[in-house]
């Protein structure tokens, strides 16, 4: 199949037409997960927002009967007290953007054994 011989190509959610331009193809998109949103608290210190995470998670237990979750993620950007982003970096120097979980769960505790 050659390009001239269709009218458009679809590369990534993204529509080439045979005349160069390039548009978005609107999907739909639905989400089923679960969104807490923190802005209104604006720039808090880091305890204060494990605490309303601790709190958060009780009342997703207690109120919503969750309980279990797949695939959670906590992103944030770190700032000075005044609200000024930080460049976070490692005890070597490198910067850091993405941190894997520092809480072990043996694999065992995946299956029912």
């Amino acid at each position: 199949m050659f390009v001239n011989e269709m009218d458009s190509i679809m590369v990534n959610k993204t529509t080439i037409s045979d005349d160069g331009t390039v548009k978005k193809k609107n999907r739909s998109y639905t989400s089923t997960g679960l969104t807490i949103d923190y802005n209104a608290l604006g720039t808090i210190s880091i305890d204060e927002l494990a605490h309303a995470l601790i709190e958060d998670i009780q009342a997703l237990k207690d109120n919503y009967n969750i309980k279990f979750v797949k695939r959670p993620r906590l992103r944030f950007l770190p700032t000075d007290e005044y609200g000024g982003e930080i460049t976070v970096r490692r005890p070597a120097g490198g910067t850091i953007r993405y941190m894997d979980t520092h809480h072990y769960r043996p694999a065992c505790k995946d299956y029912d054994l």
